[in-house]
């Protein structure tokens, strides 16, 4: 998965995910992600040069990491915004946000790009701190139903089913359909007190 983040509206211009930025406006993001490349069965001629056609199949079934041209589709991108105690009656609860935002993606294979913008920052002085996550459409992953619950009727779960490795799960392939994703390094926003604050843009 590919995934960009960025401020758009800092002091210098476009600043990308890691950034440290002292602001007093609303800071204002962009987002984008592009899905993993879709796999195609079996293994590249590369893989089969490298190995014989009877280690392929020992190791892993004879199916080798093997991406096509066609690309997964990114179902949502979604933001946390955390921001940091400033006293120590303050519960975190109250200050993570997870998630802040959440915006639906169209199923389009070339990618998806959203902006926000954090209205509520401007006239503050807590840092706020920003990650977005971009989640792909479900697919199937070795171990992506983690320990296989069953549900009751109040959706506890009262039994599992996991994957060993061992000759209790020899004849499994362990497959379930699992949402992989892409996390963003942080940017990390701190208020500017010596600044005039603008009105947020509505």
């Amino acid at each position: 998965i590919l995934l960009w983040f960025d401020v758009i509206n800092g002091p210098d211009g476009t600043a990308p995910m890691g950034s440290e930025l002292h602001m007093a406006a609303a800071p204002r993001f962009r987002a984008s992600a592009v899905g993993a490349q879709k796999q195609t069965p079996g293994c590249s001629d590369a893989s089969k040069q490298l190995m014989p056609a009877q280690r392929i199949e020992r190791l892993c079934g004879g199916e080798c990491h093997n991406p096509g041209s066609e690309r997964e589709v990114i179902e949502r991108i979604e933001v946390v915004r955390i921001r940091p105690r400033i006293s120590p009656d303050e519960h975190l609860r109250d200050l993570i946000d997870d998630p802040w935002l959440s915006e639906d993606c169209p199923p389009d294979p070339a990618g998806c790009t959203i902006t926000f913008q954090d209205q509520e920052f401007p006239g503050g002085s807590r840092e706020s701190i920003y990650y977005v996550r971009a989640l792909q459409s479900p697919t199937a992953a070795i171990n992506g139903g983690g320990l296989r619950c069953s549900y009751d009727d109040a959706g506890r779960c009262v039994s599992v089913s996991p994957c060993y490795s061992d000759e209790r799960t020899a004849d499994d392939d362990c497959l379930s359909p699992a949402m992989e994703r892409a996390w963003s390094s942080p940017i990390f926003i701190l208020a500017d007190t010596t600044a005039p604050v603008s009105a947020p843009a509505s």
